[in-house]
């Protein structure tokens, strides 16, 4: 794609009439950097490397505008880190004196080169990273020199943000066309069925967290935009979006009055005309986000006619069995219900392993061990709560029985099994070699142990806790190894190691159990 498919529709700036040109140019530059690099590991296809020009331009755009994106990226990894360009700039080192420089090149270059080849572990301080970085600098700092300030990308983002909508077209701008996400949004597309849905949409740029120190798009358009604390703060709130079944109360004028059928709460919800979408008594499925006070519908809304009281109370009760963590985001008294249980089931397996991590020689060892565990926790209790739980769920066996994946049962290798005590039970194959790369210290891992443990820090479903457990037992050299993380050990790579590939755990978290 050309850069013009990427600008907001609607806008223009001076200097961007000089944009094509200039691409074509830095995309010759860097077909000469590549030839000077020692070797082919950053060296692009033609088409590639076009978009990679155009990236350059875009961010250089950013940067001599002041549009805000870059910096926000900066201002957070400040917050985190202590350092706004992690790997690239040592504690206490400042960057380049030119605002275009070699340094954020150099670190823009490192995560992009990861969005477009996720397969790809790269050394923050590869030597062909800084060439390329040295020669993108040199090009971009010379002509933006001669550029004219005026960037149709801030003159949108500076737009109003009164209403929820007008945010709403913003952040997906921002995360499906900007330079910084739109690499990210295509890879989550296609790891999402490779279709442009309106809910694998929605759900990147409201809930999504990315390569870039484990930021959303709501995140970076939060710090981006000129608004409030307490705009920022609800912004930044819109990845627990309030996801549920709503039956239309009333609906007049610009605003229709719902309420929640999973938590019993009316909500107020502004629209973007005079005339709400839906009839009054209505039932829907859909997500509100709050903006200024008011409630927006968010994503894609479906339509459930003629449903029974029956009808929706089996709705109700499978909603809260699948998807509980979600129900957990505006209910209150179930969250507090959640964590006691989970509080308890903690207290059990640390009874019953005597520690908080149990490891298994094969999966189906780890299964049969987790059946007998939970059939004795059940035999424990009175008759009576083991009658009631039995006919609440319409159980025929007393003793009840757990899923697992059939490729977790087969699974040859050794399998950890973690109880965070905030979220519950937490799962890992391929333990022998997390293990045993771990107790080696960053020297001479195997390929296996290499792979192992990247899978154990970029799993979704590994909590930054499961790794602090067995950094503290082992060491951190060898996750650092596994990432090609240079120099002398700091601690603060493990915290960026974290963020990145585990961005969600930051933000607020619920238990990982559904309450029968």
């Amino acid at each position: 794609m050309n850069l013009q498919s990427h600008r907001p529709p609607g806008y223009t700036g001076k200097g961007e009439q000089y944009f094509p040109r200039l691409a074509q140019e830095l995309e010759r530059t860097l077909i000469k950097a590549q030839r000077s690099l020692a070797h082919d590991t950053l060296c692009l296809s033609n088409s590639r490397l076009e978009e990679l020009a155009n990236v350059l331009i875009e961010f250089a755009e950013d940067i001599h505008n002041d549009i805000g994106i870059w910096r926000s990226l900066e201002r957070y990894n400040g917050e985190f880190f202590g350092i706004p360009l992690p790997f690239v700039l040592r504690p206490n080192e400042h960057m380049g004196k030119e605002a275009i420089n070699r340094h954020r090149i150099q670190h823009l270059l490192w995560v992009l080169y990861s969005e477009l080849n996720p397969q790809l572990i790269l050394s923050p301080t590869h030597q062909d990273l800084i060439r390329l970085a040295e020669a993108a600098s040199r090009f971009l700092e010379k002509r933006f020199a001669e550029i004219p300030r005026g960037s149709s990308v801030k003159t949108f983002l500076a737009r109003p943000n009164k209403f929820g909508w007008e945010v709403k077209r913003k952040l997906l701008w921002l995360g499906t066309h900007s330079y910084l996400f739109r690499h990210s949004f295509r890879n989550w597309v296609e790891d999402h069925g490779g279709k442009l849905t309106v809910p694998v949409i929605d759900d990147f740029v409201c809930q999504q967290t990315t390569a870039w120190s484990g930021l959303g798009v709501i995140d970076v358009l939060a710090e981006a935009m000129d608004i409030s604390g307490d705009q920022r703060s609800t912004l930044r709130s819109w990845f627990e979006r309030h996801s549920a079944y709503y039956r239309v109360l009333a609906a007049e004028g610009p605003k229709s009055e719902v309420m929640n059928l999973v938590n019993n709460k009316p909500y107020t919800i502004r629209l973007s005309d005079d005339k709400s979408q839906f009839e009054v008594g209505t039932i829907v499925f859909g997500s509100l986000v709050p903006w200024n006070g008011e409630w927006y519908w968010s994503g894609e809304q479906q339509i459930f006619p003629n449903v029974t009281e029956e009808t929706l109370q089996e709705l109700r009760d499978t909603f809260l069995r699948k998807v509980p963590q979600i129900a957990y985001r505006y209910c209150n008294e179930l969250a507090g219900k959640a964590r006691k249980a989970v509080d308890h089931q903690y207290l059990e397996f640390m009874e019953y392993h005597d520690s908080d991590l149990a490891i298994y020689p094969n999966g189906l060892s780890m299964v049969a061990d987790r059946q007998k565990e939970i059939r004795l926790q059940w035999e424990s209790k009175p008759r009576e709560e083991i009658a009631e739980v039995m006919e609440k769920i319409k159980l025929k066996d007393p003793s009840p029985s757990l899923s697992f994946p059939h490729d977790l049962i087969e699974n040859d290798g050794e399998v950890g099994v973690y109880y965070n005590p905030d979220e519950g039970q937490e799962i890992m194959t391929g333990f022998n070699f997390i293990v045993s790369g771990f107790k080696k210290k960053g020297m001479d891992l195997t390929k296996d142990e290499e792979e192992s443990i990247r899978s154990f820090i970029r799993s979704d479903m590994v909590s930054p806790k499961f790794v602090r457990r067995l950094i503290q037992e082992y060491g951190s050299e060898s996750v650092e190894a596994a990432f090609l993380i240079r120099g002398s050990h700091d601690e603060s790579h493990i915290d960026y190691l974290l963020r990145r590939y585990k961005g969600a755990y930051y933000r607020n978290r619920y238990p990982r159990v559904a309450l029968l």
